[in-house]
């Protein structure tokens, strides 16, 4: 299995200049980097997270696109976008950031894409009524012009070099969940990134939807991956623990489905139809309340968010991904959310241990 690493894309850049050596030196198959405007912690609330003494906002995010060229000059190894959206770049604009980052990046470029968050769009004004239709719109002509340098219809053309030497094209991953996207992902990826939380089985019976909807397009099956959000702590029954002590980063179950809490006998804020991470717009809600909730979120919500435990216990749960077909895991490493620097520091030599074992499968 391919092991990929999202880096930290957030202001101020000294974070990413310590970690991409120690990143290099473990030895990851690719970089990435989430194109997100707010994050998933409100500010006013940040400076009693326990990550908070790594950066002054929450909210601080590069601009992906412009990162990945810096990343670029750093690296030898791909680098991808994890994931932006087909809202707020056009085809167009989407197939030229794509070609000069394939161009530029020694590794090539992978444009990771779906359709949206609210987060990320409403706040800003960008329409979210029919994010994925815009979407498929959006793919039938970005895969024209990545494929053939031109629109499928009319005199719009790319003049950029479509293939970068020893390194092809850029590659488009989808980040595809119901049935709609699983087809968009058939239809138009070169891999499949999904972020969502789903078993295992699921992700097998995923993959052969997607493989079935490639086929009928005529085209190969996508690179198999997963974007998971990761917490190494001593054991899950000590994450537990500190969740417990320090409840505010409970607050990640409010990204998980309405149906989850439903399925848990609970009742999600937003109302058990909530998509969760598509939908939940945090800097939405009151902090005082955001506050008071989090102690109530049970423990077993957050693991239906994250994955969550030691490398033996991360690599159980990967090997059984690993067994219904995945082929390139995409790490997010929020390690710290509790505990902070003492947990991150404890937890060091988790990664390159859990990197090994995955390498393997």
């Amino acid at each position: 299995m391919k092991v990929g690493m999202n880096l930290p894309a957030q202001f101020p850049f000294g974070s990413t200049e310590q970690l991409l050596p120690i990143y290099e030196q473990v030895g990851f198959d690719s970089y990435w980097a989430p194109d997100h405007i707010l994050g998933v912690f409100h500010p006013g609330l940040w400076a009693d997270t326990p990550l908070s003494t790594l950066a002054a906002d929450p909210d601080a995010f590069y601009d992906p696109f412009c990162y990945g060229a810096r990343i670029g000059t750093m690296t030898n190894l791909p680098f991808g976008i994890s994931v932006t959206d087909a809202t707020r770049r056009g085809a167009a604009d989407l197939a030229r950031a794509a070609l000069t980052l394939n161009d530029l990046i020694p590794g090539g470029f992978i444009l990771g894409i779906g359709s949206g968050e609210a987060e990320s769009l409403v706040p800003f004004g960008y329409p979210f009524e029919r994010p994925v239709g815009v979407l498929e719109e959006v793919l039938g002509d970005l895969r024209s012009l990545l494929d053939t340098g031109r629109m499928p219809t009319g005199i719009g053309r790319m003049g950029l070099p479509l293939r970068a030497e020893g390194r092809g094209g850029p590659r488009v991953w989808i980040a595809g969940h119901g049935p709609r996207m699983l087809r968009l992902t058939g239809q138009f990826g070169d891999g499949w990134l999904p972020a969502w939380w789903m078993s295992p089985d699921e992700y097998g019976k995923n993959l052969g939807v997607i493989a079935k909807h490639a086929a009928d397009a005529g085209r190969p099956t996508p690179e198999a991956s997963l974007l998971p959000f990761i917490i190494f702590a001593e054991s899950v029954d000590r994450a537990a623990e500190m969740f417990e002590k320090d409840p505010l980063g409970k607050l990640f179950g409010l990204f998980a489905k309405g149906s989850m809490w439903e399925a848990n006998g609970l009742t999600h804020p937003l109302g058990n139809d909530s998509k969760g991470f598509i939908d939940v717009i945090i800097h939405d809600l009151d902090p005082d309340e955001l506050r008071d909730l989090a102690p109530t979120i049970p423990f077993e919500m957050v693991q239906q968010v994250l994955f969550i435990g030691n490398a033996d216990e991360l690599a159980g749960q990967f090997e059984a991904y690993a067994r219904n077909g995945l082929e390139h895991v995409v790490m997010a490493n929020l390690t710290g959310v509790v505990g902070g620097m003492d947990e991150i520091v404890a937890r060091a030599m988790d990664m390159p241990k859990l990197k090994a074992v995955l390498s393997d499968l």
